[in-house]
């Protein structure tokens, strides 16, 4: 996504955004529909058999304290947390996928269709001018009229990033209710922030890192030991605080301010408030093996793209993105 926002933001264009959000996705997936589907790819007929019996025998009951009800037969669904339903959801939604390609609505780069992200059920549009993005609204309200799925407005949300992001568009709408158009926006866990440029906020990232680091500060100062504490955040606290910093190429600033985060944890670790202390920091941290958050981002970073490499993923966007 942020390779494809700033390649149209280099040519002065905006970027239209909607993060859509469906309602029980996972629980409203139409069997029939499902195995429709997986003819249509030619899966082999007793591969198919097998799923409609596994489908066809999945029976559930509620427990309320010690008491059961009947057992009930699922008849729509797959399994959340199974290991095949993210496979089945994605064989399921490729279908809007295809229908977004065919009519070239949404954005592109070297020929590659990249206008609808999806992963599991978080749906992300991308379109470079208003008028696609509702005509890929108006296909999306199609497919969930044929699929039995439901769109909810009221979560879904708009938003835009390039020299126009401040402009005023006509509204957008989903299956009846009008999108927000919001200044903020999390997707995978990453705070979009609508700008003349692709841009995170880190803040969410802050407020997860203290009050994680906090409560383990609270239970392990009773052991006396700084090491202990500083090996539980280094395992617990620092992945909240560098999460999705890999792909998204955070600022100067806000990597020193993610630094600092790290400073004021030490600090109390460590009970520093000696200036003398203070200005030998650094050389404790890398005594106990908390480098600098720049260092650790480009870590991750360079795991992150070799990991992507060595995998079946096409090499266009890391040329476009100049990797």
């Amino acid at each position: 996504m942020r390779t494809v926002v700033n390649h149209y933001v280099a040519d002065n264009s905006t970027v239209n955004i909607c993060a859509l959000d469906i309602s029980k996705a996972f629980d409203r997936i139409d069997h029939f529909a499902l195995l429709q589907q997986l003819m249509d790819r030619n899966i082999p007929r007793m591969a198919i058999g097998v799923l409609l019996d596994w489908l066809q025998k999945s029976f559930v009951c509620v427990r309320w304290g010690r008491a059961l009800s009947f057992w009930y037969r699922i008849t729509a669904g797959v399994r959340q947390g199974g290991i095949l339903s993210p496979v089945l959801f994605a064989i399921y939604m490729d279908t809007l996928i295809a229908r977004l390609t065919s009519l070239g609505l949404g954005c592109r780069i070297f020929d590659s269709y990249y206008g609808c992200l999806l992963y599991a059920d978080d749906i992300l549009l991308l379109s470079h001018s208003v008028n696609a993005m509702r005509l890929m609204l108006a296909i999306c309200e199609q497919f969930a009229s044929e699929f039995d799925l439901k769109f909810n407005s009221s979560k879904s949300v708009a938003m835009r990033i390039g020299v126009r992001y401040k402009a005023q568009c006509a509204p957008l709408s989903l299956c009846g209710g009008q999108l927000k158009f919001v200044s903020e926006l999390k997707y995978l866990g990453v705070y979009l922030v609508a700008a003349k440029c692709f841009k995170i906020s880190v803040n969410q990232l802050k407020v997860k890192f203290f009050r994680v680091f906090n409560c383990i500060y609270a239970r392990s100062k009773a052991v006396n030991s700084e090491m202990v504490t500083v090996e539980l955040l280094k395992a617990y606290c620092l992945p909240f605080l560098l999460y999705g910093l890999e792909s998204v190429s955070p600022s100067k600033s806000q990597l020193r301010s993610l630094n600092n985060c790290i400073n004021r944890a030490v600090y109390k670790v460590f009970d520093v408030n000696d200036a003398v202390c203070v200005n030998d920091l650094g050389d404790l941290r890398c005594f106990v093996g908390l480098h600098d958050v720049e260092e650790l981002v480009e870590r991750r970073r360079l795991k992150f793209v070799d990991r992507l490499i060595s995998s079946s993923i096409s090499l266009d966007l890391f040329l476009a993105n100049g990797l």
